[in-house]
């Protein structure tokens, strides 16, 4: 019996699913300390996407956890017929072998993360609904460039998950290859090893930067930010869009984050206000990073399942057809390969102001 969590609460509370009807997997990185802050808002869209429908469960899964067990988890996965896709939730990386294994064995994949890759040699199916690493780098560097003076440096930092450390590095490639003199790499910091946060804060601080991109989560920021006298304004991604986010904006620290996503919660359009109304109902929170995606992909798969594609093999083969769809969001387009073709309007911006996140105006870096 597959084992999923009851809850997208990120806790090791599971129990048996219904084995009734069909299952989407949303699988998760539960093991960050704000894992169920940055991975609940597109679990509420896809939640929203499913109710009244009621021969589809979303069901998650914490894969956060030790290799072995994971893998186990996600073989039972694919050895359950009812189990017809898995979704990835933000900023969750693969086990290493877990993309190969489930596309043996057939479990079509819809990412909300670029960390989780297509499998090699086009075995599988994969289809990603959030852009490419590299463009999600240069949105955040154009972000960052705008809060920084003409002519100071900017400070890169992060904390040392695997995606923060994989996006560090891309940003800082992507900066030096411009020839930017003025990007400085402070490095990554992790609250459990006291000598990496004192280091990165002291680079932060000696290179006196007005403004900080950093990719990685609150906790860590905060240690970091509290260790210099006058810290930088900060531009960081959609995994700091929340209340800890908002904690260490109250302190007096300027703080904005950018995400390659949509953003519904001022439009005037009925069809989205119902959106932001539902979603706020039935969840209890506005809609966050990768609600409005997560939402439509959610529609985009049930739709299938309804229209007769109700086995995973079916609804892998009319997703490998796909070459877009018309979604609450907009248009989605995506290419051979399943991903996602670059919106360059497809850019949300917040700042904290108080306790409330307030939509801004976004900056728009090349897609390429």
């Amino acid at each position: 019996m597959l084992l999923l969590l009851t809850a997208a609460a990120c806790t090791n509370d599971v129990s048996p699913r219904d084995t009734t009807g069909h299952t989407i997997a949303y699988l998760l990185d539960g093991s960050p300390a704000d894992a169920e802050l940055v991975t609940s808002p597109a679990f509420a869209g896809l939640e929203l996407a499913a109710r009244g429908s009621e021969n589809v469960q979303i069901e998650p899964l914490d894969i956060g956890m030790g290799r072995d067990e994971v893998l186990a988890s996600l073989r039972e996965l694919g050895e359950d017929p009812g189990v017809v896709a898995a979704v990835i939730a933000p900023w969750t990386a693969p086990p290493a072998g877990a993309v190969e294994l489930l596309a043996a064995a057939g479990v079509p994949v819809v990412t909300f993360s670029w960390a989780w890759g297509p499998p090699e040699e086009g075995e599988g199916l994969w289809v990603s609904f959030v852009t490419a690493r590299a463009r999600e780098a240069v949105i955040l560097l154009s972000g960052a460039a705008d809060v920084a003076s003409e002519g100071t440096p900017l400070c890169l930092a992060g904390d040392d998950h695997v995606t923060s450390v994989a996006l560090l590095a891309t940003a800082q490639a992507l900066g030096e290859a411009v020839g930017d003199p003025k990007l400085v790499m402070a490095g990554t910091a992790a609250t459990e090893r006291a000598g990496t946060t004192g280091a990165v804060a002291t680079r932060i601080r000696d290179a006196r930067c007005p403004a900080l991109l950093w990719i990685g989560g609150a906790t860590d920021a905060a240690a970091v930010l509290s260790s210099i006298p006058d810290p930088p304004s900060v531009v960081a991604t959609s995994r700091m869009k929340t209340d800890e986010g908002l904690e260490i904006a109250s302190s007096g620290i300027g703080l904005r984050t950018i995400c390659a996503c949509m953003d519904e919660s001022l439009s005037t359009e009925p069809r989205s206000q119902r959106f932001v109304h539902d979603l706020q109902a039935e969840s209890g929170a506005p809609p966050g990073p990768f609600s409005l995606e997560a939402y439509d992909a959610g529609r985009l798969l049930i739709g299938l399942l309804k229209g007769g594609e109700d086995t995973r093999e079916a609804l892998a083969e009319a997703l490998g057809d796909l070459g877009r769809f018309q979604g609450l969001g907009g248009t989605y387009a995506f290419g051979p390969d399943g991903s996602r073709v670059a919106d360059p309007s497809a850019v949300g911006v917040w700042r904290a102001s108080g306790s409330r996140w307030l939509s801004g105006t976004a900056p728009v870096g090349t897609p390429e």
